[in-house]
């Protein structure tokens, strides 16, 4: 699959991505590795272990931005469809915590995000995406990418290089605050749900001002214009 000819070559054979001709390296997180954040929490049998999504890293970098990739061919996890793991960012500064910027390649995607209140309750919100569609995580919110479709996920991110994601609160809490079922979605009960709604990819980009069109693109042309990356204050002045 070419995913670009230009500004550099990207192609994914199988689970090779390759980059102006050269393998790129790269991890894998499997289905035994996803059992603290299934509805399901099962013990897995090393028979019945696979690859549920492969992290292609620092394709492209910045000083402090890098472009990724992530590909995550469709299955299910039990009664749930191939997601990600979860995770929450740090703070950036001025208590607000580093954002994200996805894009996706190849396939669909539902991203939900979810932000913890003073409460302990959680808001979350439901992002829907095809391909093309550049979808923000903003400061504040943990999020996991779910696969509900019969073709590979296949999507790029930029995210700044200066941190380490927390899994803590997904494994705490055995997932987010929904699990995406052939039957729907059902509520994980270890979490207090205050809001639920499903946004749009553009509506959340107009309300931080982005106008992205192609990632990869514009990044290879000016990586100063994802310094909100770094400082998400930017996103708010």
């Amino acid at each position: 699959m070419m995913l670009y000819k230009k500004p550099i070559s990207i192609e994914l054979i199988e689970d090779k991505l390759i980059v102006e001709g050269n393998e790129n390296e790269h991890s894998e997180r499997k289905f035994s590795d996803m059992v603290d954040v299934l509805m399901e929490a099962k013990a897995v049998h090393s028979e019945d272990d696979f690859i549920v999504y492969h992290m292609y890293r620092n394709i492209i970098f910045s000083d402090t931005i890098r472009y990724d990739i992530t590909y995550m061919p469709s299955a299910m996890l039990g009664e749930e469809f191939a997601k990600t793991y979860g995770h929450f960012h740090p703070e950036a500064e001025k208590k607000l915590t580093y954002p994200e910027i996805y894009q996706i390649l190849e396939g669909e995607a539902t991203y939900l995000l979810q932000k913890r209140n003073r409460d302990e309750s959680v808001d979350v919100v439901e992002v829907n995406a095809v391909k093309g569609d550049v979808v923000l995580i903003p400061p504040g919110y943990g999020h996991v990418t779910i696969n509900r479709f019969e073709k590979g996920l296949v999507m790029a991110n930029l995210v700044c290089n200066r941190f380490e994601s927390d899994y803590s609160e997904y494994k705490k809490n055995q997932g987010a605050a929904y699990y995406y079922t052939k039957e729907g979605k059902v509520q994980n009960q270890n979490y207090v749900v205050r809001e639920f709604k499903v946004s749009d990819p553009k509506e959340i980009n107009r309300e931080h001002g982005l106008l992205m069109d192609d990632l990869l693109e514009e990044f290879y042309k000016d990586n100063e214009k994802f310094k909100f990356l770094e400082k998400p204050s930017l996103l708010f002045g």
